[in-house]
């Protein structure tokens, strides 16, 4: 095998790990729409559990304040008892005072329960808004799921082809290239073979030679830029194997 057969074996190689690692990419990474529809129901959880949150310490005050009412219902009963029961002036006016307290302090809890469950029924009208997926985002969202897992089948059928047309890349090379391929690119990777740009090198960008350019034009040895030694190649005489 000469020098430009093997340098076209190398580009192939190259092309097809780059290839390869798109696919790998494609593979993890979820489209635009779907990550979009994920967010929107991630925002709608977080919602959830924020109202959800709100309703159990609501539940817990409407339990105090109810039993608190009971209490201040049965003083006030207790002081309006009294009342009725005093003989002098003095004893009045403080089981007056005493009832108008307590009067204070239930009217001010009984608003306040009112407010509590006023919060609780709008509370519960959204979290049943929230918690009910409508027709449209089901349907969205499945057609997103559907057309990612089509998209994760073809991508991995297409790795699978990749990965054996790289074996039989490395074969067609024969052991020696394609363990010389293997140690370049370990050490120069993901680029370890590429095209020229005019006279610099595409990866670097460093400007090459005006020699070396030549001799990659050649193709007659392999060549590689002196600054980040990565193998060069023309792309206008070198071309991946069919």
């Amino acid at each position: 095998m000469n020098a430009r057969e093997e340098l076209a074996g190398f580009v192939t190689l190259q092309h097809l790990l780059d290839r390869k690692s798109a696919l790998k990419h494609l593979l993890v990474s979820l489209p635009k729409e779907l990550v979009a529809l994920q967010a929107s129901g991630e925002s709608r959880r977080s919602a959830l559990k924020e109202k959800h949150e709100r309703r159990e310490a609501l539940g817990k005050e409407q339990d105090t304040l109810s039993r608190e009412i009971d209490e201040l219902r049965e003083e006030r009963e207790h002081f309006r008892k009294q009342k009725s029961l005093v003989t002098t002036m003095k004893q009045l006016t403080a089981v007056v005072s005493e009832l108008d307290h307590v009067e204070t302090q239930l009217k001010t809890r009984e608003d306040r329960l009112l407010a509590v469950m006023q919060e609780l029924e709008t509370l519960d009208g959204e979290l049943a808004a929230l918690e009910r997926e409508s027709p449209e985002e089901r349907a969205a969202r499945e057609a997103a799921e559907a057309a990612w897992e089509a998209q994760r089948h073809e991508a991995t059928l297409e790795l699978q082809q990749v990965e054996e047309r790289i074996k039989e890349v490395g074969r067609r090379l024969g052991p020696a290239s394609f363990e010389r391929f293997k140690r370049l690119w370990n050490s120069r990777r993901p680029h370890a073979v590429v095209p020229l740009d005019g006279t610099s090198c595409s990866a670097c960008h460093a400007e090459l030679r005006p020699s070396l350019v030549q001799q990659v034009h050649a193709s007659e040895e392999l060549q590689y830029c002196d600054t980040c030694r990565r193998l060069l190649y023309d792309p206008n005489t070198i071309a991946p194997l069919p």
